[in-house]
């Protein structure tokens, strides 16, 4: 990450030449390229699942669950160790190196013939993006004066923002149209292309600087791996089973010594300095939290769509799109809302609304296939509720961080955010795989959980928030 101690300013050195006049909107576009095509795939896949599901059927849910959660438990252990890194060798260096990590991963994804080769791709793909994260917002947010780098974080956000939104609808017409595939092979011209132009950007690297903890990545990696293979294979096992609750114990023991580790590390895997104030706990695990019920809602959705109301992939991804739109529409005026009435009753306000239009969805769901009556009203309520929690929190987040650290606060809240993406995927994965009932009832039992996590983020926000101010620039 682009993070210049305050006690030793110049210790970053900005190493070769200025890019060519006339180019820097197309560096803009090419930093946020790198946040887009790693946001993209933590959704796009999820349209594609079910086909994946059938192309490997002699895999179980709880196995292949690994494609969506691999990606995301790679990327959260490997956030902030990639950017420290990327600190040392290199931004443009290491984007390139993520950029080109992330297209290759990305063919085999598209070619594997089995459901271990597609898994193990994930991985390395995730490796990609987990570098492309930090260091596209690093090399982005030297573009910009001081006075207007929160508007480099603003677009940066809202090219990830518009990845997850578009995710569904353009794998569910891949997956339709083409195969499942393609939802994997779309990436490899497009990280071409971006390769070649990283020849413009500019280099940027620190002369010094304490060395990335791998040993806790590595840990971390290993506590959400835990985490969530006794949460998805726990109905297998059996909850009370010496598999599960090891599965889950050595999770937890992992997460406290990924904690105690972090506290004693100069460059942790996860940077605890940035949870010292109340705003701050409360924009990152709210962060988590409301992540964990906005990734089992998407995944939820898609296979109840396609599992109870049996529309096709390409339908189904449609209409999944009405959430994000409400959110990217709402995003901006939520801001304003927050300074003018305060971040907490915005937050509070749009986890309610969230709420709602969750309740609408278990409601509707349970009657015939109907868009307009049964599913758009509470999808686009819950986008409207997410419009007004995730912009806000991220502000608070990164409220009072000085500006050398915004890269850094940035990644961290994305790690965070991942973190919640784990948890989510899991504990809807082990929802659906040990329902009772059928479809409809995992279903709503996801929509419920999403609820619960939902309330938790306001009761969260309520209780640490505080009116915050903008960093001071």
């Amino acid at each position: 990450m682009a993070d210049t101690p305050v006690a030793a300013p110049g210790a970053r050195d900005v190493v070769g030449s200025e890019p060519a006049a006339g180019l820097p909107a197309k560096l803009v576009l090419l930093c946020c390229l790198g946040a887009f095509v790693a946001f993209l795939d933590s959704t796009i896949v999820n349209v594609a699942f079910p086909n994946i599901a059938r192309t490997f059927s002699a895999s179980d849910l709880p196995t292949l669950s690994w494609v969506l959660n691999g990606y995301n438990v790679v990327i959260a252990a490997l956030l902030m160790p990639a950017g420290r890194a990327a600190d040392r060798l290199g931004c443009r260096r290491s984007f390139a190196v993520g950029l080109t990590t992330f297209t290759v991963a990305s063919a085999v994804c598209g070619i594997a013939n089995s459901a271990a080769v597609l898994i193990g791709a994930r991985l390395v793909q995730a490796v990609g993006a987990a570098i492309l994260v930090p260091t596209s917002l690093a090399l982005l947010i030297p573009m910009f004066p001081v006075a207007r780098r929160l508007v480099a974080i603003t677009i940066w956000g809202a090219a990830a923002a518009l990845a997850a939104g578009i995710g569904p609808g353009l794998g569910g017409l891949l997956a339709e149209h083409w195969t499942w595939r393609a939802v994997f092979l779309v990436n490899i011209p497009i990280g071409i292309v971006a390769v070649w132009a990283t020849r413009y950007l500019t280099e940027q690297r620190e002369r010094s600087g304490p060395t990335p903890d791998i040993l806790g990545a590595v840990l971390l990696g290993a506590s959400l791996g835990l985490l969530a293979l006794g949460l998805v294979k726990g109905p297998d096992w059996k909850w009370a089973s010496a598999a599960t609750i090891g599965c889950l114990a050595g999770g937890v023991l992992l997460a406290v010594a990924v904690g105690i580790r972090s506290a004693r590390h100069p460059a942790p895997v996860v940077s605890l300095d940035l949870l010292r104030s109340r705003n701050a706990v409360g924009g990152n695990i709210g962060s988590m939290l409301f992540s964990v019920t906005f990734y089992a809602v998407i995944l939820n959705n898609i296979l109840f769509l396609t599992s109870h109301w049996h529309w096709s992939l390409l339908t189904a991804g449609l209409a999944t799109t009405p959430p994000p739109i409400a959110t990217a529409v709402v995003a901006r005026p939520a801001s304003r809302l927050a300074e003018r009435f305060g971040d907490r009753l915005v937050v509070v306000a749009g986890c309610l609304i969230y709420i709602g239009g969750t309740l609408l969805l278990s409601w509707g769901g349970g009657e015939s296939p109907d868009f307009v009556a049964h599913w758009l009203p509470g999808a686009a309520v819950m986008g409207v509720g997410a419009g007004l929690v995730w912009p806000v929190l991220g502000g608070v987040a990164l409220a009072g961080v000085e500006p050398s650290r915004l890269a850094t606060a940035s990644a961290a809240n994305a790690a965070f955010r991942q973190l919640g993406a784990v948890l989510g995927t899991a504990l809807t994965v082990s929802i659906l795989t040990s329902s009772a009932t059928d479809a409809l009832g995992g279903a709503r039992d996801t929509w419920y959980l999403a609820i619960c996590f939902a309330v938790a983020v306001a009761a969260l926000v309520a209780v640490t928030v505080r009116r915050t101010t903008p960093p001071a620039l």
